[in-house]
């Protein structure tokens, strides 16, 4: 009869500490998230907590965070108070333990069931939720690299159009300089033919001392005249420098998208088919609009050469014929 009192006795202790026993570790887990709550009870029903969680971002990054709960237990009730879970300043939670399981609520709805676990569960759970962020870090790299990539094919194409778009208006400019240039020949040549008939009709009056006043007037018409020549000679100046500033950068930058342009191996493995295809495309069109450009580039600037060569031989003439325009006054 002793021997059945005291098993009975030590059954209903054994099933009423199984009851009340909060005490222990237990884990809740998701695909976002990791919540390990370690608790530890006092002989005075008293209760000490740990929350340490684990947040997976969208970024692909991990929040950890850990707050410190105190509360109470009564029979199966257990409440907790604590700050800073969730970035709430003070939080109550309550809730009911039943064997291996814990189910708190009072900071979202539903209600938190957190099991019973080992800390090989918890850190299982943190090495999956790890694979699950490098997953997530690797697509997003993926995608930054192929928007990056798509974002530097839509500049390469429109570059190459804005830049085909500045070859073309150097062109129809080109043609309307050219179309100058023997104009601006011939006025050269004939600014000297105007100094020389100036200093020829000076020469006939030389020596007759009443027309020493038109002597004069004929040398400053012949000086004036020659001024003409440096104000043509400026336009020509101001031309070349806007080719030399202007036009002479694009023609390397044209230069060197030619050369990459003729390259005969793989434009990049990582573009889509319609991607290469707009790349052939404003290679192709760069390519069919380059040699007119470079022919206009090339014929300006022997133009140029040419003009300047006129107007030093036109203003060595010039400069002789006003010498002896000077020595007659």
């Amino acid at each position: 009869m002793n021997r059945f009192a005291l098993c009975c006795l030590a059954a209903l202790v054994l099933l009423t500490g199984c009851r009340e026993e909060v005490s222990g570790a237990y884990l809740v887990h998701d695909k976002g998230e990791v919540l390990w709550l370690q608790i530890v009870r006092t002989p005075d029903n008293h209760l000490t907590a740990q929350l340490v969680s684990s947040i997976l971002k969208p970024d692909g990054s991990i929040e950890h965070g850990s707050v410190s709960f105190t509360g109470a237990v009564n029979g199966e009730n257990v409440t907790f108070t604590g700050g800073g879970f969730l970035g709430i300043a003070s939080t109550t939670l309550s809730g009911t333990f039943n064997g291996n399981s814990l189910t708190l609520t009072g900071v979202q709805s539903p209600p938190i069931n957190l099991r019973r676990a080992t800390i090989a569960d918890y850190q299982a759970q943190l090495a999956e939720q790890a694979t699950r962020s490098q997953a997530v870090i690797s697509a997003r790299a993926t995608a930054e690299a192929r928007q990056r990539t798509f974002q530097a094919q839509q500049n390469f194409v429109a570059g190459i159009n804005q830049l085909i778009g500045r070859m073309q208006r150097f062109d129809a400019e080109a043609d309307v300089h050219l179309g100058r240039f023997p104009n601006a020949e011939k006025g050269y040549e004939a600014i000297t033919a105007k100094v020389n008939e100036y200093v020829t009709r000076e020469r006939q009056l030389a020596g007759n001392p009443n027309r020493g006043v038109d002597r004069s007037q004929l040398y400053v018409a012949a000086n004036q005249a020659s001024l003409n020549t440096d104000q043509m000679h400026y336009q020509g100046q101001s031309l070349q420098s806007s080719l030399e500033t202007n036009i002479a950068p694009l023609v390397r930058e044209v230069t060197m998208l030619e050369q990459g342009c003729r390259q005969t191996g793989p434009i990049r493995a990582d573009l889509t088919p319609e991607e290469v295809e707009a790349h052939r495309g404003a290679c192709d069109r760069l390519l069919s609009a380059a040699p007119t450009f470079h022919q206009k580039y090339a014929a300006i600037s022997a133009g140029l050469g040419h003009l300047e060569g006129i107007y030093t031989r036109e203003k060595i003439a010039q400069a002789s014929l006003l010498e002896t325009g000077q020595r007659l006054e």
